[in-house]
């Protein structure tokens, strides 16, 4: 019974991703054919599969921009880079689909060693930097075990080498793990938003943003979020005006 139930598993799992795949392609087609809205249907349709990818993200954002609605372009441009942060393309994109937004909100500046940092850490994927990890503290084990041969000479150094990069490599695995798991963006989609300095309707209003906007949500109460924007400004507002990345 066991392997009936895998051998139709994969028989279903396998017509899934082809008919995903015959889809993919359609929508690329109609792309290609200026028909945006029908391409963005069918790229809908294979999201409603439980499939995922970079491609289909970035497709899905770029149809979006040529119908200029910025939200919707945006939001995909950054579900592409949250599977894939070094995507040249989708960083441009979204680069461009900013610059027709209202809001102009500057980033508070990183230091250059927090830049320099991030950099490293953004370098490789999440994944690439655990099984880096594991691979240098297997070598210093490995080491440890070729260092009790007296025969041979290996340098001093190396073994507490190995296990510093395999400490450092995974802190940067863990620093993405946080990120993507504690950290929870959005995009909001309203045509503009009262952000407020509590979760209440008689609440005091603070400032004013616009849809496109990507806010980053620290808590929520009921039917209110807390935001803050990149420019270290916080509030409250109502979910219903924004979309999770």
């Amino acid at each position: 019974m066991r392997k009936l139930f895998l051998i139709t598993t994969l028989f279903f799992a396998a017509n899934i991703l082809f008919a995903s795949n015959t889809l993919f392609e359609q929508a690329n087609t109609f792309y290609t054919q200026e028909k945006y809205e029908d391409a963005i249907l069918l790229y809908d349709s294979i999201q409603k599969n439980d499939l995922q990818s970079t491609e289909l993200f970035y497709n899905i954002g770029n149809a979006y921009y040529k119908l200029q609605d910025w939200p919707h372009c945006i939001l995909y441009y950054e579900k592409a880079l949250k599977l894939n942060a070094n995507n040249e393309d989708a960083l441009h994109n979204l680069e461009l689909a900013q610059l027709k937004i209202v809001d102009k909100i500057e980033s508070i500046p990183e230091l250059p060693f927090e830049k320099w940092i991030n950099s490293i850490v953004s370098s490789l994927k999440m994944d690439h930097w655990a099984i880096l990890s594991i691979f240098l503290l297997w070598l210093s084990f490995l080491f440890l075990g070729i260092k009790k041969m007296r025969h041979l000479r290996l340098p001093q150094n190396l073994l507490t080498a190995f296990l510093i990069f395999s400490f450092f490599t995974f802190i940067f695995a863990n620093s993405q793990f946080q990120q993507k798991s504690e950290q929870t963006y959005a995009i909001i989609f309203s045509s503009s938003l009262v952000v407020k300095n509590a979760p209440s309707f008689n609440a005091t209003d603070l400032f004013s943003i616009h849809s496109g906007r990507k806010i980053l949500i620290t808590d929520q109460i009921e039917q209110w979020i807390k935001i803050r924007l990149t420019n270290g400004q916080i509030g409250w507002i109502l979910k219903e005006g924004c979309k999770e990345i």
